[in-house]
């Protein structure tokens, strides 16, 4: 069976995740037809769960997935998924005595319920006083809909549900929407960078650039790594709490930075220094590294499958490509300064090449635009596999980072 799913985070007003939507479609709509498209694509859902383990899709966080009319009617929800499963209520669902029923039933088990794409109308009043999350589409509503709607549920007066602004594009909004009320976020926004410095980049994120520019040579110098990473001592410890870890079973004790980075050998350097090196971006959420790490392994692991070479330079492109929100530049200003290969470089700045067409079709599938993830010639299921491995290996990858020594 084909499996089109994807993940997007939700971001409480710290940045922390604390959720994650799933993105899915019940099959290739464009080339099959589908009588009940909601019915397919909570099948696909269902199928996914009870095969995979939802934990294992959103590393233990509560997934929000939308269910349709039917299964509401029919209580057919799955039981028992409360701590790992918000049910989203759509806004195309007809809130007859039914839906009430059910969306109370599930409350008293312990599911915390989500109104999706919220717009107010009387209806659903005996929605609004249950509902854990009441989430509303900022991008399609506008600024002075948004406050219209605001008022509205306040209006009520016994509402216990946290709002939610979705498709929150720039950092700009978030601020806005902060400061209108809402709890949580959903969005794009985390991945574009932020407030770009004017002349200037900051030490740290200099040391960053050096490093990531001098790993980037397929004839890099052991000495001029190892004498950029001790610059940053805190790149320093955390390269070497890596290597000394038990998921790389040395026999003995790895005491300096330039046995660290023979040990490791290139390719394995790459990797993980660059992973570490943005790890010690400051002001950053920690989602923001992981989405970079997720991408990155994901193009590795389509070149692979493709039999491209240098399938390094793929996971590179994937890191690389959200250096501007990691360090606040344009991306044009950082590749600059960075001696990356003519390869590399197009594929950051705009797309092309073999790595660009891996590195496009990887950003596709992370927005749920599966249709275009499609276009390598790779079926759906195989995709699919790709991301979970990719979403696997990012867990492991970041508690090897960041977990205590």
């Amino acid at each position: 069976m084909e499996i089109f799913l994807a993940r997007q985070p939700v971001f409480d007003r710290q940045l922390n995740a604390i959720a994650y939507e799933l993105l899915y479609r019940g099959g290739r709509v464009q080339h099959a037809v589908i009588d009940d498209p909601s019915k397919a694509s909570m099948q696909v859902l269902v199928n996914a769960f009870s095969e995979i383990g939802l934990e294992k899709i959103t590393n233990g966080k509560p997934a929000l997935v939308n269910i349709p009319h039917e299964m509401l009617v029919t209580g057919a929800l799955p039981k028992g998924l409360q701590k790992l499963l918000i049910p989203e209520v759509l806004e195309d669902v007809a809130v007859d005595k039914d839906v009430i029923q059910e969306v109370k039933n599930l409350v008293s088990l312990g599911y915390r319920v989500a109104l999706d794409d919220f717009v107010y109308s009387d209806a659903w009043k005996p929605l609004i006083a249950v509902a854990s999350f009441i989430k509303l589409d900022v991008m399609a509503l506008g600024v002075e809909r948004v406050k219209e709607q605001l008022a509205r549920i306040r209006l009520c007066g016994n509402t216990k549900g946290k709002l939610l602004a979705e498709k929150v594009e720039t950092h700009e909004e978030f601020e806005l929407y902060k400061a209108l009320g809402f709890d949580y976020f959903q969005g794009y926004f985390l991945c574009r960078p932020h407030v770009m410095a004017a002349n200037s980049v900051p030490a740290s994120h200099q040391v960053i650039i050096s490093l990531l520019g001098e790993l980037g040579r397929d004839d890099y110098d052991v000495e001029s790594v190892a004498r950029i990473i001790c610059q940053d001592p805190r790149l320093s410890y955390k390269l070497m709490r890596v290597v000394n870890s038990a998921s790389f079973g040395l026999s003995r004790t790895v005491k300096t930075v330039e046995d660290t980075i023979v040990i490791l050998g290139s390719y394995e350097l790459r990797r993980w220094a660059s992973m570490l090196a943005l790890s010690t971006v400051d002001n950053k959420p920690h989602e923001l590294l992981v989405t970079a790490i997720v991408r990155a392994k994901m193009c590795e692991l389509v070149a692979k499958q493709l039999k491209r070479q240098n399938p390094g330079s793929y996971f590179t492109a994937g890191l690389f490509s959200l250096l501007a929100a990691l360090l606040d530049r344009p991306l044009e200003e950082i590749v600059s300064q960075m001696p990356l290969s003519a390869e590399l470089e197009l594929a950051l700045v705009t797309g092309g090449g073999d790595i660009g067409q891996v590195l496009r079709a990887v950003e596709a599938y992370e927005a749920g635009r599966f249709e275009d993830s499609l276009l390598l010639g790779m079926t759906a299921a195989l995709l699919w596999d790709i991301y979970l491995e990719a979403l696997e290996w990012s867990a492991v990858a970041s508690h090897s980072m960041l977990a205590r020594s």
